[in-house]
Formats: structure tokens, sequence, C-alpha cells
């Protein structure tokens, strides 16, 4: 089984989130069921490179997708939709709130879903498509 991990950019989590995430992400590949780990090397780092560094640590084969530029409509969109394409199961892992230290942009909720149970993230978005295309996918928030 192919499992695409998406998710939150590294500076959004705390030594403690961050801990938390990767228990959550060795506990999604430490099966022996997935073979693959399908992920969008973020260069903002986190949970695609925490994942991808935990499934090499497991023996699990890499399919990497970087985004061709850092534009949304022609570097993360299709990035994300190739994610999508090529995961059996497609989990995207987030938080609840961001860190107080957090110097990034902010938003009320997450625009992707509509919710405000979680930051924003496009991985939310992947999952939606991933489930469109009749895929398993589920968001995982961590509470902070």
């Amino acid at each position: 089984m192919k499992i695409g991990i998406v998710g939150s950019e590294g500076a959004k989590f705390t030594t403690y989130t961050e801990t938390r995430a990767k228990r959550i992400i060795h506990r999604l590949l430490d099966k022996p069921e997935v073979t693959h780990v399908v992920s969008g090397g973020c260069h903002l780092g986190g949970i695609d490179i925490w994942a991808v560094e935990i499934g090499r640590e497991l023996g699990k084969e890499i399919i990497e997708h970087r985004p061709k530029n850092l534009q949304w409509s022609t570097g993360y969109a299709p990035r994300n939709l190739l994610i999508a394409k090529d995961s059996d199961e497609l989990v995207c892992i987030t938080l609840e709130k961001l860190p107080e230290n957090y110097k990034g942009m902010r938003f009320d909720w997450c625009y992707h879903c509509c919710s405000t149970s979680h930051v924003k993230s496009g991985g939310c978005w992947t999952v939606k498509k991933a489930i469109e295309m009749g895929k398993p996918g589920k968001i995982i928030v961590i509470k902070c």
C-alpha cells in the first residue's frame, strides 16, 4: 500500500508538537502492508520531510513529488494532485493552532475546507481531492 502523508510546514510546530507528529507518522508507516510513502517534499520542512525520513528509516520506498514552482496554480496544486493520484490512502497531519512565536501568515480558519478545527493546510485540500478520487483520506489534528 502507498500512503501519502502531507501536512503543515516545520515552523508551525513546537518541540512538543513535532515529537507528537513524528510518533503519528511512525505509527502510520510501521505496518507491513505499507510499502511506499508518497510526499510533497516541502521546502519549508515539516510533515513532508519527516514522513520521508521516517519512511526511509523503516525501509519504505519513497515517491516524492516536489512542486515545479512556488505558485499555487502551477506548482502546489498540480503537485498535490499527483500525491493524491499516487497514494492508495492519504493522511494530512496538521495542528489545532499555531505556536505564539510563528512568524508566517495567520488565518482564522482553513479556507481549503472551511474549518476552524485546524490551521490552514494545503494538505487538507489534498485529502479532499483523494477522497473525490475514491480513496480513503483523513486529517489528523494535533492538539496543542
